[in-house]
């Protein structure tokens, strides 16, 4: 099967193109703008780790993007197809899509033939050889490990969960859990509710569970996430130095996001908001000295200018506490940070 390559490639505001550092394979993944600015049409919507070579050729055909319920007019619960769909359990890790180089079986993620959880994911799977799977289909993996958790707490598993097999000819699937025992790996449970029980039961989960994947067939998915999972994914992975700065600033209390955010960002944060409260002593400290040494002085004139000639970085701190402002919100104003994220772009 092939796909139109310069449609991929006239799309590049919203497609990433990456090239296999020594194979003839190119990598489609749709960016972070045709999510903003909802640019879905049918080749963004298939770029979603879609395995080309340089002529259009497909080698590995991974999910098409799929949405949640109620995002667009397809997945509104008034639209759904009567057929009940397959329900399964969604995992909080990275999409890996099977790929061979000869006879070794290679993963790549939704953007990289070499990025960390590609390279990992790759490592793990040299336990099989080329000829355990079945030719003419992509498999698609969820990535789980230690170092890759996103919000959901696995533990110590580390393996590659099988998501689903497809033809790459056709799209249709072979049954995933079938092929998951007869290669002995992991699979999602498939979940016995109807839709209207999964919507309560989901109202009420913990955010050690992502959510639930419906699968109608015909490469038609909707998801469903846990809300306390989403709430906690926002704290997460919106929890900038911007962020962090903007709590502190209007006093907030950042123990809920410090008890709850994935060990190898509690540090990150801990170690930003010492930085933060480090600057504020010391600005806070250096213009209460300098207050106390013009307080005293005759006129205003006076104080100015001992102010701009030895206090001239925390002036306007200086001549708050004359006037008698409050001057925290002044000093964090001051202190605005670049914006910087706790975590890894996934690759």
């Amino acid at each position: 099967m092939k796909v139109e390559i310069d449609k991929l490639k006239k799309r590049e505001e919203y497609i990433n193109c990456q090239k296999h550092p020594s194979l003839d394979l190119l990598i489609w993944n749709y960016n972070h703008s045709c999510q903003f600015d909802g640019a879905w049409d049918d080749y963004t919507i298939i770029a979603r780790g879609l395995i080309t070579d340089s002529d259009g050729n497909i080698i590995a055909r991974p999910f098409k993007k799929f949405f949640n319920l109620e995002e667009r007019e397809e997945t509104k619960m008034c639209n759904l197809p009567v057929k009940l769909p397959e329900i399964t359990e969604k995992y909080d890790g990275s999409l890996g899509i099977q790929y061979y180089n000869g006879d070794m079986v290679c993963i790549a993620t939704r953007g990289s033939f070499n990025g960390e959880q590609a390279l990992w994911a790759t490592e793990w799977m040299k336990r099989f050889k080329r000829s355990d799977f079945k030719e003419g289909y992509t498999y698609l993996y969820e990535i789980i490990y230690p170092e890759n958790r996103i919000v959901v707490n696995y533990g110590d598993r580390r393996e590659l969960v099988l998501l689903a097999v497809k033809n790459i000819e056709t799209g249709e699937e072979l049954d995933f859990k079938e092929e998951a025992k007869r290669l002995g790996i992991n699979c999602p449970k498939v979940v016995n509710e109807n839709l209207n029980d999964l919507l309560d039961y989901i109202s009420k989960m913990s955010a050690d569970e992502e959510g639930f994947v419906m699968n109608y067939g015909n490469d038609f998915r909707i998801k469903i996430k846990g809300q306390e999972y989403l709430r906690l994914h926002r704290l997460i992975t919106g929890f900038s130095t911007k962020s962090l700065w903007e709590c502190l600033m209007e006093n907030s209390d950042l123990s809920e996001v410090l008890e709850r955010v994935p060990d190898e960002f509690y540090s990150w944060v801990k170690e930003k908001e010492k930085e933060l409260r480090d600057k504020f002593d010391e600005n806070k400290k250096e213009a209460v000295a300098g207050y106390k040494k013009v307080k005293d002085l005759p006129d205003r004139k006076s104080q100015a200018l001992e102010i701009m000639k030895n206090y001239k970085k925390v002036s306007s701190i200086i001549f708050s506490l004359l006037d008698e402002k409050e001057i925290d919100k002044l000093i964090w104003r001051g202190l605005r940070p670049k914006y910087e994220l706790p975590f890894k772009k996934e690759v």
